[in-house]
């Protein structure tokens, strides 16, 4: 699964793509928000719009960056989620705590 990351604007954008599933997935996501908030970094767009599937580490992780971002004083925001994505991110209730965008550019922008 890569994960990169660019700057839009004073907004860290990473894109997620492929599986995010318990393994070096997630503890390389972890870890690159974590860099990033303690680099100062506070709004965050995590990309998904080519992610294909997360497992229930997956969605761990993006509560535990959720968390680390919350604590810098920052705010995390998810674009692009599938159909699929969307309604597993709502059986576990996460639809809740991060706002989704139909688009990054929306993400930013919100």
């Amino acid at each position: 699964m890569p994960i990169e990351h660019q700057q839009v604007d004073s907004t860290a954008v990473v894109t997620i793509s492929g599986r995010l599933v318990f393994g070096r997935e997630t503890e390389r996501l972890e870890s690159l928000a974590k860099d990033l908030s303690a680099q100062g970094g506070r709004k965050f767009v995590f990309d998904v719009s080519a992610l294909d599937y997360l497992d229930s580490s997956g969605v761990g992780a993006l509560i535990s960056c959720l968390t680390v971002i919350k604590k810098a004083g920052g705010e995390l925001r998810l674009a692009g989620a599938s159909p699929r994505i969307q309604r597993i991110l709502g059986m576990t209730g996460v639809d809740k705590l991060l706002p989704a965008y139909p688009t990054v550019d929306a993400a930013v922008a919100g």
